[in-house]
């Protein structure tokens, strides 16, 4: 690993390829709206990353991520297929798939920690074994519409009762929970029903953005923290501020502090969710080129922090949080 490598934890790479992307080029290249492929991640020096199942409740019909809602078949489908792929750029030697601990310092890059965005995938509680034998190591209950299993951000509602079977078939494998797009409900019942590891992959501060169960209030903020999770910043502008200005560099930093402030300086990280449905324009000014990702920590430092602490929202903090949550090798 290099020194300056980054740690990002929300990117929808499978999504992304199965919706037609190559990629084997740059996004210079491929001449398009966008920030990830292969040589870009590369190039940016994001060396590991949470790689996504991500999976469209009711989403549009086209989209190879979709499936109707309580279609279970649908579901597990399209996820297999976002699995088959990550499987694939395996085989090929484009990667490493992390399954414990000591893939963390695979000198194949990137290193992907298999992140499922939305547990509908997933036929029955029965059917997490599978999974987790095929590399998932974090699990998100739902996406923003919800899932047989938990409410989300814009569909109310907590655990149904196959969720709480979830919950507990996932605690025994050890699986780690994002609870990103959780509703608030799905959150607290989450959170009382678990004692495992959790994070928020990509979430930002409400107190900035103003409320919206997207983003995450402060007594959500310190509940994470007081479990030892981490929580992601989201780069996508529109989650940066609540005024539909474009967002800054300053807004990330605003968004960085005000976690840290109330979970501490080691427990926030990246979570970009870079081309996670919108494009590189959608990003902040001057990091609408993952290169440029230093600016956060150059601004970090004249802020005040530490070589360490930057250090640790580069990088450290969540790898320190994956060393507990994986098992040794």
């Amino acid at each position: 690993m290099t020194s300056n490598a980054w740690l990002d934890a929300h990117l929808d790479l499978a999504y992304l390829a199965g919706a037609g992307r190559d990629f084997s080029k740059s996004i210079a290249e491929l001449k398009i709206d966008g920030a990830v492929t292969w040589p870009d991640l590369q190039a940016a020096r994001i060396q590991t990353l949470f790689a996504t199942i991500f999976t469209e409740r009711d989403g549009p019909p086209h989209e190879p991520a979709a499936y109707p809602a309580d279609d279970a078949d649908a579901a597990e489908d399209a996820g297999r297929r976002q699995l088959n792929w990550y499987e694939a750029e395996e085989a090929a030697g484009r990667v490493t798939i992390v399954r414990d601990t000591a893939d963390l310092d695979s000198e194949i890059v990137p290193r992907l920690v298999l992140l499922m965005e939305c547990a509908d995938p997933i036929k029955t509680p029965e059917d997490a074994t599978w999974w987790v034998d095929h590399g998932v190591r974090v699990i998100g209950l739902s996406w923003a519409r919800g899932s047989r299993y938990a409410g989300g951000n814009a569909r109310p509602g907590g655990l149904s009762p196959a969720g709480e079977s979830l919950v507990d078939a996932l605690e025994a494998l050890g699986v780690g929970h994002d609870v990103s797009h959780l509703s608030p409900a799905a959150f607290d019942d989450l959170l009382a029903r678990t004692s495992g590891p959790v994070c928020a992959t990509h979430s930002n501060a409400a107190a900035i953005t103003g409320p919206d169960d997207r983003h995450l209030r402060d007594d959500q903020i310190e509940a994470i923290a007081a479990r030892g999770g981490v929580i992601g910043l989201n780069l996508f502008g529109r989650f940066l501020r609540g005024d539909g200005m474009p967002a800054t560099i300053d807004d990330c930093l605003d968004h960085i502090e005000h976690v840290a402030a109330l979970a501490g300086r080691d427990r926030v990280g990246l979570g970009s969710d870079a081309d996670g449905g919108f494009g590189a324009s959608s990003l902040p000014e001057g990091l609408q080129d993952l290169r440029q990702l230093d600016l956060l920590t150059l601004g970090l430092a004249s802020r005040g922090w530490t070589s360490v602490e930057t250090r640790g929202f580069q990088f450290d903090n969540w790898n320190s949080w994956l060393g507990k949550l994986l098992k040794p090798s």
